[in-house]
């Protein structure tokens, strides 16, 4: 007992350290999931004192305890963030984005066998959700704070029903200080369990439901859920499976983008979603929809950096970057855009074949090759991301750019020239 009033004390210091953990993790989740369109809800919490000291002193009679360590090695939800789903149907998108976005040490799914002797025996499975132990990514934290990528964090994912239910169960169960509840009670929570499941088909059938609206519809997208539940039924048809690691990706900005040219509805994205690719490899599908827009006409450049300061100047997850133009004179974000834009003009659709190492009537060697590939990573952190590339790396693409564009200009002066090789 002497130990375990030791670890508590010692947690007792270190609450604040696990609550930022989980609260940055939580921002994390919520950021990205609401960008791309689900309808979630994030919450985070660092262990209470008292539900920490019960379950240390139940595990102690098994683990014996000799060190602080040992049980800090042993509790891994001292942080604890919960997503919950308003749609079951969304748990494939939030694994997908999880396992792409943490680095996840364990999963573990529930129900699991009852392990309470002479319980109730249920009629319903009881608690149904997906939990993961796992870490934050150092390059996704600032450099003050990369510490907390060595701390595991418990991320519990189910829906908004199952996890209001859980927590009248868990409450009434695994925190009672008493004998076990009685059978009539534990016949009551699984009979409100059985309206859980109830109401968890009722959401699919809902979520189903809106989603055969939304295809019918000749109508525009009412917001970006509604884009964003048309994008992944797409996606879901042409990559059924369950392991699929293929993004949707960022909906908000793209909606209002569509929105602003008038291409906001079924029909208008229909012939652009064929000229698109599914796998796990390929970028966002709404990436892919703007990059083929933008290759099409120059001037919808700026219609894309107005819709993208208009969503970041009211987004309460968006960075100051994301109210800055593209092309702001600020750190040369202007100059390698203008240079960009002119070899994309000048290319068009001959670009991207060169970038995905297709036949095409333009051979470049392979260090022009992985510069302009570089200068295209860099077209698409000033266009998609929440911060800019550095002033010297646009520097250095922009130069690339200039000089790329004065070879063009050069070899597409002599009519006769049908292939042109950079060396």
């Amino acid at each position: 007992m002497a130990l375990i009033r030791e670890f508590i004390e010692d947690y007792r210091g270190k609450i604040s350290h696990f609550q930022h953990l989980a609260e940055v993790c939580a921002y994390q989740c919520e950021s990205a999931l609401k960008r791309q369109g689900l309808r979630v809800l994030v919450t985070s919490r660092a262990k209470r004192l008292d539900s920490l000291a019960s379950k240390v002193e139940d595990r102690a009679q098994e683990k014996n305890y000799q060190s602080i360590e040992e049980i800090y090695d042993d509790i891994v939800d001292l942080a604890g963030v919960r997503i919950a789903l308003f749609f079951p149907q969304d748990q494939r998108e939030v694994d997908q984005f999880i396992r792409s976005n943490f680095k996840v040490d364990s999963v573990k799914d529930f129900p699991e066998a009852l392990g309470h002797p002479g319980a109730y025996p249920k009629q319903f499975l009881g608690y149904v959700g997906r939990h993961y132990r796992l870490y934050l990514k150092p390059d996704s934290l600032p450099p003050e704070e990369r510490h907390l990528a060595e701390h595991v964090i418990e991320v519990q994912v189910g829906t908004v029903l199952m996890h209001a239910w859980a927590e009248v169960e868990h409450d009434l169960v695994y925190k009672s200080t008493g004998a076990f509840l009685s059978q009539d009670e534990y016949a009551i929570l699984d009979e409100l369990n059985g309206l859980m499941y109830e109401g968890e088909m009722a959401l699919e059938r809902l979520q189903t439901a809106a989603k055969r609206r939304i295809n019918a519809e000749q109508q525009p997208f009412s917001n970006h859920y509604e884009l964003s539940s048309y994008l992944n039924d797409q996606k879901r048809r042409a990559l059924p499976g369950p392991e699929c690691r293929f993004s949707v990706g960022r909906t908000d900005v793209l909606f209002q983008f569509l929105k602003t040219i008038g291409l906001n509805s079924v029909p208008a994205l229909r012939p652009i979603l064929q000229a698109c690719s599914f796998g796990p490899e390929e970028e966002p599908l709404a990436q892919q929809i703007v990059d083929h827009l933008l290759v099409g006409d120059a001037d919808l450049y700026r219609e894309w950096d107005q819709a993208r300061i208009t969503v970041g100047a009211f987004d309460p997850f968006g960075t100051l970057y994301e109210t800055v133009s593209c092309f702001s004179e600020d750190g040369g974000l202007g100059a390698f855009m203008r240079s960009w834009i002119a070899v994309e003009q000048v290319l068009g659709e001959t670009l991207y074949k060169v970038l995905k190492g297709e036949p095409s009537d333009l051979v470049l060697d392979a260090c022009a090759a992985e510069n302009l590939r570089r200068a295209k990573q860099l077209r698409n952190q000033i266009l998609f991301s929440c911060e800019p590339p550095s002033p010297e790396e646009l520097e250095r693409g922009e130069e690339f750019l200039r000089g790329f564009m004065d070879f063009l200009r050069q070899e597409l002066a002599e009519p006769s020239l049908r292939r042109h090789q950079v060396r």
